[in-house]
Order: structure tokens, then sequence, then C-alpha cells
């Protein structure tokens, strides 16, 4: 039976999350919190304050989600509250009403309640993210019609940490159930069916739990690449996709490699997650992080801070370009350092916050002449020739265009000032930079090259 004691819910809490967060991390943002009390199946926690509540309810709900998973604590809601401000009672969690004969029992939580914000229509789509957003949207739309000629079932979401793979999965799961609230649809991670299923290992019971997830109408698996070592575990999944493909139910699976390179995965799970589409999500492009953060402001949380200056959005934007949770990590960083010294968000505390994250000296430039070097290194064609050389053939004009976006993209560069250093008129570098922008739209491979580019150059 569950503990009715805050402070040894908190503990078990607290433990989880000590073995996921860095040491800087978890002394920063989890130690300063205190259990308050217990009330209608609700923990509350006191934070010290309201950018720390913004940061662990915005940065962390993954975290703490696993955590509670990991506690056995899964069906916990927890309510973070800023000290001195007085608690509420929380809404109570919704609960079906069972009709029918007796089914084995359901997951308690559907979805863990921290993934609140996690639906499509908050899911802002750039070049690399349009196919499996629109992918996710087909999946939600086209649920329970008859056979399309493009199976996406299952619909396997992969790509790097953070740039929304589970955001896409759970807003697929709210969308289905915002159209039928009656489906039994549940998430689960691997890591935490693994602990589930050691548990019933234990009781040599296992039977239960497979039932559990073969009675659902939709399977929400996220992160599958930690498959490889779990032989058991494999197993049962295998069991439990075998089962739901075979009755028509609907399944979304992320992993940060796509199926083919998952090490020590089975050849018939692999086989199983191939069946239907197969979608990547690469990083945002500088466009599409002005956007995160444009349409992250919007959001109620930050309905009360002060107004975000462009060239604040625009520093954050360079400078946290790997993942999505990096971006919005960023500027909730500048928003409580901000709040924290008593003043408005600017470029000043941007460059103090960037700093304090990374330890790296914030305004320290990337020199053009290293961008074109890496450029032509690249593209395997020499330095002199992507500066000089006057020539419309491909090898050397897509190289010199790509070279004047990263030019503008890493280092802000003046128009003027790339032109000087092509010989070239402003008007033709921005021409070439719109080009590169247009091909990044429409073609997938050519965005992933230049994405990788800017990522290792800066």
């Amino acid at each position: 039976m569950r503990s009715a004691d805050p402070a040894i819910l908190w503990d078990t809490i607290r433990l989880g999350l000590s073995k996921q967060l860095p040491e800087a991390s978890f002394k920063e943002w989890i130690a300063p919190c205190e259990p308050l009390k217990m009330q209608d199946e609700a923990l509350w926690i006191q934070v010290p304050s309201a950018a720390a509540k913004l940061w662990i309810e915005q940065q962390l709900p993954e975290e703490f989600t696993d955590a509670l998973a990991q506690g056995n604590l899964a069906d916990l809601r927890l309510e973070f509250v800023v000290s001195g401000t007085p608690t509420a009672a929380p809404k109570p969690s919704p609960r079906r009403s069972g009709t029918g004969p007796a089914a084995p029992v359901e997951p308690a939580v559907s979805f863990p309640h921290l993934f609140n914000r996690y639906t499509l229509d908050r899911f802002v789509v750039g070049p690399g993210s349009q196919l499996a957003f629109a992918a996710a949207k087909a999946v939600v739309d086209n649920f329970g019609k008859a056979a399309t000629p493009l199976n996406m079932n299952p619909l396997f979401i992969y790509g790097g940490a953070g740039l929304g793979k589970t955001h896409l999965m759970v807003g697929i799961g709210k969308g289905l159930l915002a159209r039928d609230p009656k489906l039994r649809v549940v998430y689960i991670k691997v890591d935490n069916f693994f602990n589930e299923l050691t548990v019933a290992i234990r009781a040599k019971n296992t039977e239960p739990m497979r039932k559990k997830y073969q009675q659902n109408d939709v399977l929400l698996l996220d992160d599958v690449q930690t498959l490889g070592k779990m032989e058991r575990t494999q197993e049962e999944i295998f069991h439990i996709l075998e089962h739901l493909l075979q009755h028509g139910k609907q399944i979304v699976i992320t992993s940060d490699k796509p199926p083919q390179r998952l090490e020590g995965c089975h050849e018939r799970l692999i086989t199983r997650f191939k069946w239907g589409l197969t979608a990547d999500i690469q990083p945002p492009d500088f466009e599409t992080r002005i956007a995160i953060l444009k349409k992250k402001l919007e959001e109620a949380d930050f309905q009360g801070v002060p107004a975000i200056p462009e060239d604040v959005l625009t520093f954050i934007a360079h400078k946290a370009k790997g993942s999505v949770r990096d971006l919005e990590g960023f500027l909730t960083r500048v928003i409580f350092q901000a709040s924290l010294i008593g003043v408005p968000p600017s470029l000043e505390v941007a460059h103090a916050a960037f700093q304090g994250q990374s330890g790296e000296e914030p305004m320290a430039p990337v020199s053009a002449d290293r961008i074109f070097r890496m450029t032509a290194e690249t593209f395997n064609v020499s330095h002199s020739d992507l500066l000089k050389k006057r020539s419309r053939q491909q090898a050397i004009l897509v190289p010199r265009q790509v070279a004047m976006y990263l030019a503008r993209e890493i280092a802000s560069l003046p128009f003027t000032d790339i032109g000087r250093a092509f010989s070239m008129h402003h008007s033709t570098v921005m021409n070439a930079i719109d080009s590169v922008r247009e091909r990044m739209k429409r073609d997938p491979e050519f965005h992933r090259m230049v994405q990788a580019l800017l990522n290792s150059i800066h």
C-alpha cells in the first residue's frame, strides 16, 4: 500500500530525479523544493519562486514522469506551489466508469498529467518536422476510417533528444481521445515497462500485464532505443504489438534511431516497427526556432512575463540550436535570471544566462573565415575556389550559396560584408541565401546536410 506521508513520497521522487538529472541541475531546481501535504491524491510541492515553478513544469515533465513511474507512483498527481502562496484544492483526476463485463485493470493514467502542454496545436512545424507532423495529424484524422493506401500503423517517429518526439506522440493520443473519449489510450516508456515487467516476473505472473496492454485501442511506446539489452522485455513487447496489429489497433513508437539501426533488437521486432510509416525529426532551422519561441510565449504560463525584445529572441535562437528542449530551456532561464535580479529581460541578461549555463563567452564570434573553410571542406572544394572562382556549376555554386547562408545564420554578418568576401553585390547575396532557404524547405536531405554543417561549425 502506498504511503500517505508527503515526506516519504517526495523522498522517493527525489531519488528518481537524482538518478536522471546532472548534480548541478538537481541542486538548483530540486533540492530547494519541500513537500507540503497530500490532498485528493495530489502531492503538493513548495518551490522557492514563480520562476522555479515555471522551470520545473516547463523543462522537467519527462524527468518527473519517469521518477513517478520508477517509484510505482504513476497515478500520483503533483501540484507545485510558490512559497507563500495559498494552496487550493486540485481538480480530481477524471475516472472512467466501467460498463459491461469486468476487464483486466487498465493503466491508472492514460497520459502523465505533467504532459498537459503536449498537444498537436502547440507543435511548431518546420522543414525538419513536416513529415512527422503530417503523419501524426493523419493518424488522428484517419483513425477508424476504412484502410488508406498509406499504412501508418505503426507510426515510428525518430530523432535526437529534445526535438519533440514525445510531444507528437502524446499529441496523437490526446487528439484521438478528443475525437472519441471512450478510446483506451495508454502511454508507456520502455524503461518503465521493463521495471513493471520485472515486478511481474518476480511475482511469477506476467500474463495480466500483457493483457493490460493488449486491451488498449492505442499504444504509445516511447524510447524503444533502450530495448537492445532487454531480452524478455522485447519478447513481451513483440506479443503485445502482434496482438494489437492483428486487431487493427493503432501503435505509435518513438526512438532516437531508425528501426534498422536499433542495436540488439530481434529482427522480428524490427520488422514490426517497419511495417507502417517511419518519419524523422531534425533540429529546427533558425526561422522555426524563432517561431517556437514566440509560440512558447503565448502559453498561459508566460502571460505575466515582461515582453521579450526581438534581439533577445534572436540571440536565444542563434545560441540554442541543438533541440527544442534546449531552446525552450534557454528562454526560461533568461526569464528566470531577469526575475531573480529584478530587471526586464534584455540582451545583457541573455548573455549572462548563456554564460552561466554553458560556461562559454557569449559574445565570442565565429569568424567568417572559419565558416567558409569548413563549408569548403564539407563540399570538397578549395577555399580559394569557394571565394573567388566565378562559376555557375553546381560544384561551386551550391557550396558558395551555403557558405553565404551560414555566414548570415551563424555570424549574423551584414549582406554587404558577405558580398565583399565573395566580391559580389549584396543583392546577389540576398538572393543566394533565399535560394538556400527555399531548397531546405523542399529538399529534406539538403536541409539535413546544411543543418549538420551549421551545428558542427557553431
